[in-house]
């Protein structure tokens, strides 16, 4: 399977964060893989849980109730397995009018460290309007997601590896 690409429409705003993770490849695969745990090292996720049988994955789903409000469905869209994977948001309460959301997990071994790049991509609806909400509103709050994501990860795998 080839690597997951990230959706780049014109007019799609693209938020990137990475980071070394002091873990190899597989453990922080391992933290990442089952999708309903992300709560176990986002800081902006309140609660998540997987909500189809499938919990990693291919068309693996969960629930994420966001911080400080807000909840965001997801759809696993692309995986390569122990590398990459990209997932789409399929719904939620509480978001910005978008056409499309998704976010990519990267992960390349460096030795015995992992580099991790988390990439948000997304294009919101109404033209002219949503382009000026994005810039006033929209993309100030969301340029903190990657480096709370890839922080929070890092956090939470080294302590888990020590």
């Amino acid at each position: 399977m080839g690597k997951a690409v990230l959706r780049m429409e014109k007019g799609a705003t693209i938020i990137a964060s990475v980071t070394e993770i002091n873990a190899s490849k597989e453990k922080v695969w391992e933290v990442l893989s089952p999708i309903g745990d992300i709560e176990k090292f986002h800081p902006l996720v309140k609660k998540s849980h997987a909500i189809s049988t499938v919990k990693s994955g291919m068309g693996a789903k969960r629930h994420c109730e966001l911080l400080p409000m807000g909840q965001m469905v997801e759809e696993v869209v692309q995986w390569d397995e122990g590398s990459s994977f990209i997932l789409q948001v399929i719904g939620g309460k509480m978001l910005p009018p978008y056409r499309f959301m998704e976010g990519k997990v990267d992960l390349i071994e460096i030795g015995k460290k992992t580099k991790v790049t988390f990439s948000f991509s997304y294009q919101l609806k109404y033209g002219i309007l949503g382009r000026l909400m994005n810039a006033l509103l929209i993309r100030p709050q969301f340029k903190k997601a990657p480096p709370q994501y890839v922080a929070g990860l890092k956090e939470y795998v080294e302590k888990l590896d020590r």
